[in-house]
């Protein structure tokens, strides 16, 4: 779901018998003046005046509703997104605990109780930018879980190695990915605080822009590590085919 969604969703919401029925009134007795020889004069009146009421209740209630529209649809969202991803966290969650490493476990227990804060921090001020936070919030989680997954998947591999160099590379490289998600980790509880901050600040512009601010930079900072970790990768990569034909020959 993106933004362009949301507001299509908040346009059709007033769209019911309420709003509808006077239009739908209204047009029949337009049609009636042409298909029946109705009285022109009164019909036409009548019918502009409930077009016109028909337009008039779909405004009030899409401008007094918007704000919260907008919050419940956040909410679905927010709600299946979890609902969607909960089982495959849990099987990643008793895949961590075979790798002998308790902070993996520990890393993603502590994300998901703290990224579920973030999320169900709802207030009247934060309404209009829910859905954003949710975004961001969700990008620096999904993130952090990749990393734990391939730090798993770093891990099996090791095990499976013969050559303790490339064992050892392979771990190294599981170690920078496990020192990534604590600190993604400290970020999400960095951005709770200045959450809370524009909570209790509600009526302050300043505060929410500090928010998104605070946000913004959490994902650059996340997208230029992201950068460092995949020329890792691929240096790793290069080494271990070197070595391999190496030992090969």
């Amino acid at each position: 779901m993106d933004k362009k969604e949301i507001i299509k969703r908040i346009l059709l919401e007033p769209l019911d018998w309420i709003t509808l029925s006077p239009f739908v009134i209204g047009l029949t007795l337009g049609m009636g003046v042409w298909a029946l020889a109705l009285e022109p004069g009164i019909t036409l009146a009548a019918s502009v005046i409930l077009l016109l009421m028909s337009a008039g209740v779909y405004l009030n209630r899409l401008l007094f509703g918007w704000n919260n529209n907008y919050e419940e649809i956040v909410t679905e969202f927010r709600e299946k997104m979890e609902k969607d991803r909960d089982k495959d966290l849990d099987k990643l969650y008793r895949d961590l605990s075979k790798d002998g490493d308790s902070r993996t476990e520990s890393l993603l227990k502590d994300l998901r109780t703290l990224t579920k804060a973030l999320l169900n921090e709802q207030t009247d001020a934060l309404a209009v930018n829910a859905f954003d936070i949710i975004s961001d919030v969700d990008k620096l989680f999904q993130r952090s879980v990749d990393y734990l997954r391939e730090s798993l998947e770093l891990w099996q591999t090791a095990e499976e190695m013969e050559r303790e160099s490339i064992k050892q590379e392979l771990l190294k490289q599981r170690e920078v990915l496990i020192e990534e998600v604590e600190k993604s980790l400290e970020n999400l509880g960095n951005v709770l605080g200045t959450m809370k901050k524009a909570a209790i600040n509600a009526g302050s512009k300043q505060h929410l822009a500090d928010l998104r601010e605070e946000l913004n930079t959490r994902l650059q900072i996340a997208e230029d590590v992201e950068k460092k970790i995949s020329a890792m990768r691929g240096k790793v990569s290069k080494e271990d085919e070197e070595k391999y034909l190496q030992y090969a020959e």
